[in-house]
């Protein structure tokens, strides 16, 4: 090390300041600063990776928050939706809103996993509830009229 440097000297700036050897002291410089240069760039490739993973990890973290925000937003949505739907005298539609389908996308946004049970029973839910018999609603008293 030099008095003016805090760092030591890479294996590149040894191998520099030996260019003007001859070649054979020059080739035994070589072999000796080889295992040196091995580690440095094994180290290089090392914090690469490190950066690399920590990069992917906060990609996660960001995929995993926003899951968890389009979540609470359905579901508060699909609840308010259904408290307005219940109050407008339409209670099948309200409790569709609130049931298996609010359950469902909500197990898809925050925990990212799409069961086919859940999925068949909010299926299985939405038709359970189309075909329930409305009461019929009158005839006009002429047909023709419509005509």
């Amino acid at each position: 090390m030099t008095p003016d440097r805090e760092q030591p000297l890479t294996g590149l700036e040894i191998a520099l300041q030996w260019g003007q050897l001859p070649a054979e002291h020059l080739q035994a410089a070589l072999k000796a600063l080889e295992p040196e240069l091995r580690r440095e760039h094994e180290f290089r490739i090392a914090r690469l990776e490190a950066e690399r993973q920590e990069a992917k990890d906060r990609r996660m973290h960001q995929l995993y928050l926003s899951g968890l925000i389009a979540g609470f937003v359905i579901s508060v949505s699909m609840l308010g939706a259904a408290v307005v739907l219940g109050m407008n005298n339409q209670p099948w539609l309200a409790a569709m809103m609130a049931g298996p389908s609010l359950l469902t996308l909500v197990t898809m946004f925050v925990l990212r996993r799409s069961d086919t049970t859940s999925m068949k029973a909010a299926a299985k839910a939405k038709t359970n509830i189309a075909s329930i018999n409305l009461p019929p609603t009158q005839a006009p008293e002429n047909p023709s009229s419509l005509v």
